[in-house]
C-alpha cells in the first residue's frame, strides 16, 4: 500500500491527504448512527421542547459529523451540518424556542445529510449538487448569508406525508457493522481458547484419521474449531490506521510548540493488529513522537547548516512479517549523542570507567530506556525528564513486544517495535530436548532438516558450529547447550528466522504441530530472556514457548561487528542488502573474508592427507582429488610439504569451471553480515583491515 504523507507546519497550518477506505467506512458508520440518534432526539424534543439532554445529544451528534467532514474535505456536507448545528446552538442557548416548523427544518437537515452520506458510500466521493434551498430555509432562524451562499430566505414548504422515508433507514454499511462490547469479545476469545485446548486433547485420545464414528466426529470438530478460531480472532483485529488517526494532530501540535516544520509519512496503515495492542501502543507512540520532534529533529536553522531541508521528516511504517507486526519510527534528525550517553552513564555510576571500552554502541543505547535517564540539555513541557522511553518500553514489553533503537550521527534515529500478531492462539511446533517439551512459533520456522542417517551433518570449525544448507552456511545453536541438558546426539535441525537472520536450532526430537493458546509468563520467567510465553499442551502438560530472537542472540546474529547495524530503515531509503561473509585468517596471520554463498562446505583436513597433484597440493575427498590453493600473501601450495605439521587445516570447498577445489586457510573465525553494497578490496570489519577474497578472481590470478 502506498504511503500517506501528512505535513505539520508549526506556523503554516495542517494539510492532509485522503485516508484509506477503512477510516472512511468507520466515519460513515458513525455518522449513520449519529443520524439515527438525531431522529430519536428530535422526536423527544417534540414532546418535551425544553429537554436539555435531548438538545445536548442532538448538538453533539451534528457537531461530530461537521467536524469530521472537514477532515475528509467534504465541504458540501460540512455546510449542511454546520447550518443545522447553528440552529441547534440557538435552541440550546435559549435564544430560540422549538416550534413544529423548526423541528421539520431540522429533520430536513437530517435527511439532507443522510442523502449526502449515501452518495459518498456509493461513489467514495461527495456528490455534486446545490443545497441552497435547504440552507435558505434554515436562514429564517439563522440569518447568515454564508449558509446559503447568497440564497434568499424562502417560505417554509409544507411537509406532505408520503408513507416513504426520504432514504433507506439502514444502509448497507450499517447492516455490515454491529457494535459489540469488547468485554464480550474477550469472553468469547477465552472460551475459544479453552475449546482449542479441549480439541487438542481429544485429537490425542481419538486419532481423527481413524474410520470410527468417534474419529470422524473428532475430525469434524477439528475443522469447525479452526474456522471458529479464525473468525473470532478476526473480530479482534483492527487496522493500524485506528492507532494512527490521532498522530497527525499530535505531530502538528508538538511541531508548533517547538517552532519546527515537520512532515509525517505513514506507510502500511492497512496492517492489522489485535485490538489490545492498538490500545497499548497509543501512549508509547506518543512518547516516541514527542521525543523525536523535540530532541531528535533539529530546528530549521540547524538543518540548513547541516545541508538538510528545513522540513524535518518523521516516517512511520507498519508491516507484518511471519508471526509478528513490526512498527518502524524513523526521523532524519541529528541522531542520538552517543558521547553524552556515555558521559551520563559513567557519571551516574551505571558503568565503571574501566569497563566502558568493552561496551558496544548497542550496549550504550540501552541506557536511554532506563528510568530517569536523559541526555536533554533542557527540560521542556514536552520532553526531557527521562520518563518517556522508559514508559514506552515498559508498555510494549507488557504486551509481549520488544523495542530496539539504532542511530547514525547526522542522519537520524530509528525505533523498531516488534509485536505479536495476536495475543491468543498461534500455530507452533513442539520439540523435545532431554525429555522436556518446548514450543517454537511456526511463523519463525523455515524448514526442518534431519541430521545423520543420510541427512546433513553439523560441521565444526574451531569454536563455531555450522551447517551447510543448499550453499548457505548457517550458524548452529544446540538447545541442549542452552539449557545445560545436552544429549549424545541431536537428530533434527530447525532452520529458524528472526528479524531477517537465519540460523539452525539442533534438538533431540520433533513431536508435532498444533494450535496453541498463548499464556503470559510471570515477570521472573521473562527476565531469563529465552521464553516468550507458555501453553497447555493436549496431554495437559505445560510447555514454555521459546523466544526465537533470544536464541538468535545466542547464535551471535543480533549484532554485526563492534556496534549495532545502521538503522533498519532511514527516511526515503531502501533497505540495504546484506551479504554473509566468512571471516578467515590466512596462514601468514592476515585477516580475510570470503562470500559465504561461494563456499560449498568447510572441512578439516589432516596434514598427512595432502599429496602432490600436478603443480600444487591436493587431497582426496568423496572419490575426487581436490587441488588446493592459498590466499594472497601466503606461500604457494606447490607441494604437500607446505602443509606439513601435526595439525588439521580448514579447507573451503568451492566450485570452479564445473569442478571442485579447495582454499586452505589457517582459521575460520566467524560469519559476518555486511550491510550495503558488496565490499571490494579492503574494508574494516571488527576494527581490523580485512581483504575481501573473490574466489573467481583468485583463480584467475593464480592461472595467470
Amino acid at each position: 500500500m502506498p504511503s500517506r504523507a501528512f505535513r505539520m507546519h508549526g506556523v503554516k497550518g495542517l494539510t492532509l491527504e485522503p485516508l484509506d477506505d477503512s477510516i472512511l467506512e468507520e466515519f460513515l458508520v458513525d455518522s449513520h448512527e449519529g443520524l439515527d440518534r438525531l431522529d430519536r432526539d428530535f422526536i423527544t424534543l417534540e414532546h418535551d421542547p425544553a429537554s436539555p439532554e435531548a438538545l445536548a445529544s442532538a448538538f453533539r451528534a451534528l457537531h461530530t459529523i461537521k467536524g469530521t467532514c472537514s477532515f475528509f474535505g467534504f465541504r458540501r456536507l460540512e455546510r449542511v451540518a454546520h447550518a443545522g448545528e447553528a440552529l441547534l446552538a440557538k435552541l440550546r442557548a435559549g435564544s430560540l424556542a422549538l416550534t413544529p416548523e423548526i423541528t421539520e427544518a431540522l429533520l430536513a437537515v437530517v435527511d439532507g445529510v443522510r442523502r449526502l452520506l449515501a452518495g459518498i458510500e456509493t461513489t467514495r466521493r461527495e456528490p455534486d449538487g446545490d443545497d441552497a434551498v435547504l440552507l435558505a430555509r434554515l436562514s429564517v432562524w439563522v440569518p447568515t448569508g454564508r449558509l446559503a451562499r447568497g440564497a434568499k430566505p424562502v417560505a417554509r414548504e409544507p411537509v406532505v406525508a408520503s408513507g416513504e422515508p426520504a432514504t433507506e433507514s439502514t444502509t448497507a454499511l450499517q447492516q455490515q457493522h454491529l457494535r459489540v462490547d469488547v468485554r464480550r469479545l474477550d469472553q468469547i476469545m477465552d472460551f475459544v481458547g479453552e475449546l482449542v485446548l479441549a480439541r487438542n486433547q481429544l485429537l490425542q485420545a481419538v486419532p481423527a484419521a481413524g474410520g470410527s464414528p468417534a474419529g470422524r466426529a473428532a475430525q469434524r470438530l477439528d475443522q469447525v474449531t479452526t474456522q471458529l478460531q479464525d473468525a473470532v480472532m478476526r473480530t479482534r483485529m483492527q487496522p493500524v490506521s485506528a492507532l494512527w488517526s490521532r498522530l497527525p494532530r499530535l505531530v502538528r501540535d508538538v511541531a508548533s510548540a517547538c517552532r519546527k516544520t515537520v512532515r509525517l509519512e505513514m506507510e502500511g496503515n492497512a496492517t492489522e493488529l489485535d485490538r489490545t495492542l492498538v490500545e497499548a501502543l497509543k501512549d508509547p507512540l506518543t512518547h516516541l513522537i514527542r521525543n523525536a520532534i523535540d530532541h531528535g529533529l533539529e530546528d530549521d536553522d540547524a538543518r540548513k547548516l547541516a545541508g538538510k531541508p528545513a522540513e524535518g521528516v518523521l516516517q512511520l511504517r507498519a508491516f507484518q512479517e511471519g508471526g509478528s507486526v513490526h512498527l518502524l519510527l524513523t526521523d532524519d534528525g541529528a541522531g542520538m549523542p552517543l558521547e553524552r550517553i556515555r558521559e551520563q552513564a559513567i557519571a551516574r555510576g551505571l558503568v565503571e570507567s574501566a569497563h566502558a571500552p568493552q561496551l558496544t554502541e548497542h550496549d550504550w543505547l540501552q541506557f536511554v530506556f532506563l528510568p530517569g535517564f536523559s541526555t536533554a540539555k533542557r527540560v521542556t513541557n514536552i520532553s526531557g525528564r527521562g520518563v518517556g522511553l522508559d514508559a514506552a518500553r515498559a508498555a510494549i514489553e507488557d504486551v509481549g513486544g520488544t523495542i530496539e533503537v539504532s542511530t547514525t550521527p547526522g542522519r537520524g534515529t530509528s525505533f523498531h517495535i516488534r509485536l505479536p500478531l495476536t495475543l491468543a492462539i498461534i500455530p507452533a511446533l513442539t520439540v523435545e530436548q532431554a525429555g522436556e517439551c518446548h514450543v517454537v512459533p511456526q511463523a519463525h520456522l523455515l524448514e526442518l532438516v534431519r541430521l545423520g542417517e543420510g541427512g546433513g551433518t553439523i560441521e565444526r570449525s574451531h569454536d563455531r558450529e555450522l551447517f551447510r544448507l543448499r550453499g548457505q552456511l548457517l550458524p548452529v545453536v544446540r538447545l541442549g547447550s542452552v539449557f545445560g541438558n545436552e544429549t549424545a546426539e541431536s537428530r533434527h535441525l530447525l532452520v529458524l528466522s528472526a528479524e531477517g537472520r537465519t540460523f539452525g536450532l539442533a534438538v533431540d526430537r520433533v513431536r508435532d504441530t498444533e494450535e496453541i493458546v498463548v499464556k503470559p509468563l510471570p515477570a521472573r520467567l521473562r527476565e531469563g530472556g529465552l521464553f516468550a510465553g507458555a501453553t497447555v499442551r493436549g496431554d495437559g502438560r505445560v510447555a514454555l514457548i521459546l523466544d526465537v530472537l533470544a536464541l538468535a542472540l545466542r547464535a551471535g546474529l543480533a549484532r554485526a561487528g563492534s556496534g549495532e547495524a545502521a538503522p533498519a530503515m532511514m527516511v526515503n531509503a531502501v533497505a540495504e542488502p546484506r551479504l554473509a561473509l566468512l571471516l578467515v585468517r590466512a596462514r601468514n596471520g592476515d585477516p580475510a573474508a570470503v562470500p559465504a554463498a561461494h563456499v560449498e562446505r568447510i572441512i578439516e583436513v589432516e596434514s598427512s592427507a595432502f599429496e602432490r597433484f600436478g603443480e600444487r597440493a591436493a587431497f582426496r575427498f568423496e572419490n575426487e582429488v581436490l587441488p588446493v590453493e592459498s590466499l594472497p600473501g601466503d606461500a604457494a601450495l606447490d607441494s604437500a610439504a607446505a602443509l606439513a605439521g601435526d595439525r588439521s587445516w580448514p579447507v573451503l570447498v568451492h566450485w570452479r569451471d564445473g569442478k571442485r577445489c579447495g582454499l586452505v586457510v589457517d582459521v575460520v573465525e566467524d560469519i559476518f553480515e555486511w550491510a550495503g553494497a558488496a565490499p571490494v578490496g579492503r574494508v574494516v570489519i571488527n576494527d581490523r583491515i580485512t581483504d575481501i577474497i573473490e574466489l573467481d578472481d583468485l583463480a584467475m590470478r593464480e592461472v595467470a
